[in-house]
């Protein structure tokens, strides 16, 4: 299930004056780390324990970007493949062009394979409030309940750490 927020933008951000139209927002749950994912493939079947899963996908990720530095693309089948553009300044012609001076940037780019070109027909969404308005729910909440047990904002600055009035 993939969460989602609305929040509102131009519709053409090249016209300051252009029209606000509201679009939608995908907000992660959470982030998975090597561990989690080496975790989770353990758990699809493999005969492998988690260490060796992360030992192998922290070699690939080591041997993809080595790839990339040798001007190779990488192709990982049904993931897809990863390769690199450029980004550099211009000059005025061919002779004047240095590419320690002129290249600003190596991006790498992923280039989507069949599994991940469109994942809407496998998706079911969630709305969800904006992190923002998260943040003042959580934060509202919370001054309610001190409230209730009495707490003022602040604590009451004896140091105890009780933080409650008397």
């Amino acid at each position: 299930m993939i969460d989602y927020s609305l929040g509102a933008r131009s519709s053409n951000p090249v016209e300051k004056n252009s029209e606000k139209k509201v679009y939608a927002y995908a907000q992660a749950r959470q982030v998975i780390d090597i561990m989690k994912l080496a975790k989770h493939i353990q758990m699809h079947g493999s005969p492998f324990t988690r260490d060796i899963i992360v030992a192998v996908l922290t070699k690939a990720v080591d041997c993809v970007r080595e790839e990339l530095l040798e001007g190779n693309k990488v192709q990982l089948g049904e993931m897809g493949a990863f390769y690199c553009t450029l980004s550099s300044e211009g000059v005025d012609s061919a002779e004047d062009f240095n590419p320690s001076d002129h290249i600003t940037r190596v991006n790498v780019r992923w280039e989507r394979g069949a599994e991940f070109d469109n994942l809407k027909s496998d998706a079911e969404f969630n709305y969800v409030t904006t992190r923002e308005q998260q943040a003042k729910a959580k934060k509202e909440e919370k001054a309610a309940i001190n409230a209730e047990l009495g707490i003022t904002e602040g604590g009451d600055g004896d140091g105890d750490g009780d933080d409650q009035t008397e």
